[in-house]
């Protein structure tokens, strides 16, 4: 049901005296003497700006933040005065540990000061000047089809819990902002690449969209933030990495440049999330391992995804000629692998040690022979 304000502020007579008091000159300057902290922000560095770091002073810093938010449940900014009847946003999520990353702040300026436009600056007329043989440019089209499905969701995410988090958490939700620019900023390039030559788009994958909608739905978000943000983005920077390594032009080059540094920063918050989560909750360790227990089969249904693994083949080896498809074979194996690997080697090094429970190793293993 939506909500209304208590009343109609067309019918408030108080409110439209009100208006015309103020406008003819009779100033109420109720506000001027806010009960509110006097600080002066100053940039630590000239040359960076000033930052939400800076701002870290009083009761308008993040340090301030309580571990439980229970006292503020509206959309007032943090630090200001409150006063007067205002409303409950029924924020769901109060606890700061349950969002919070120490590094969340210097993520959010490096996502402003690393913005890219795929408009201009990927040099699409490459493309043109040397065209690709048709099977790569049918796996590239293929691939990035792929790709625009787990950017979908990786912006899907933020936005589906920043309207649940408390306002309190200013420099998280600002964080989580800049992740729907890079979820949306990464659509946009991927579906420009593969329409750009007329190959079109390729097909959808039924296994990686039904897993990836496991993740989204997380019931908690520190579930989800470790589905989307370690799993689903550690797995992207990888077949980032696969792809910039092997690309079969500059504009492929140039887009996983890009991307991987948007991957990048979405791994560090969301294992920086996770530390600070068990450093404060440490009884949440079994219940997010079990979690893991039940949601990690969804890397399998993305790595093994013929609508990914096909044309990462033939990306890797160069073509659909006997020895090139071997050698994207064994290109592709080393990729799975190290898939695992790094997901395993984060979440242990945040606190949550996989290594003897994850059936991961031994089906890659099985499966990659």
């Amino acid at each position: 049901m939506a909500f209304f304000a208590d009343k109609d502020y067309t019918q408030d007579q108080a409110v439209l005296d009100a208006i015309n008091a103020v406008m003819q000159g009779n100033l109420t300057l109720h506000w001027i003497d806010a009960n509110t902290e006097k600080v002066r922000g100053r940039a630590s560095d000239p040359r960076r700006g000033l930052t939400y770091e800076d701002l870290d002073l009083g009761s308008y810093g993040f340090s301030s933040i309580p571990e439980f938010v229970r006292d503020e449940q509206s959309m007032v900014a943090r630090g200001s005065e409150k006063w007067g009847r205002l409303p409950d946003m029924g924020y769901v999520v109060n606890r700061k540990s349950d969002v919070w990353s120490d590094n969340v702040t210097t993520l959010y300026e490096e996502a402003k000061t690393r913005r890219w436009a795929p408009a201009v600056d990927v040099p699409w007329a490459e493309l043109e000047i040397n065209p690709l043989a048709s099977d790569l440019q049918a796996a590239c089209a293929q691939l990035y089809t792929f790709l625009q499905e787990c950017a979908l969701v990786a912006l899907d995410f933020p936005a589906r819990w920043v309207p649940l988090i408390n306002q309190e958490f200013i420099e998280q939700k600002s964080f989580m902002c800049s992740q729907m620019l890079d979820g949306a900023r990464l659509l946009e390039v991927f579906r420009k690449r593969a329409l750009y030559t007329g190959a079109g788009l390729g097909r959808a994958s039924v296994t990686a969209e039904q897993g990836l909608k496991e993740w989204l739905w997380a019931d908690t978000y520190p579930q989800g933030s470790l589905a989307i943000n370690i799993l689903l983005a550690g797995f992207m920077l990888a077949a980032y990495r696969q792809v910039a390594a092997v690309a079969p032009s500059r504009v492929d080059r140039a887009i996983m440049g890009y991307a991987m540094q948007d991957a990048a920063r979405q791994v560090s918050y969301g294992t920086g999330a996770l530390r600070y989560h068990l450093e404060h909750q440490p009884a949440q360790k079994a219940a997010l391992s079990g979690y893991l227990d039940e949601a990690e089969h969804v890397m399998l249904a993305l790595v093994g995804s013929p609508e990914l693994l096909e044309p990462l083949i033939i990306i890797s080896g160069g073509g659909l000629e006997g020895a090139q498809v071997k050698s994207g074979r064994e290109s592709v194996v080393k990729f799975i692998r190290l898939v695992v690997r790094e997901y395993l080697e984060r979440v242990s090094a945040a606190g949550l040690d996989r290594r003897g429970n994850s059936r991961l190793p031994a089906i890659v293993d099985r499966v990659s022979l």
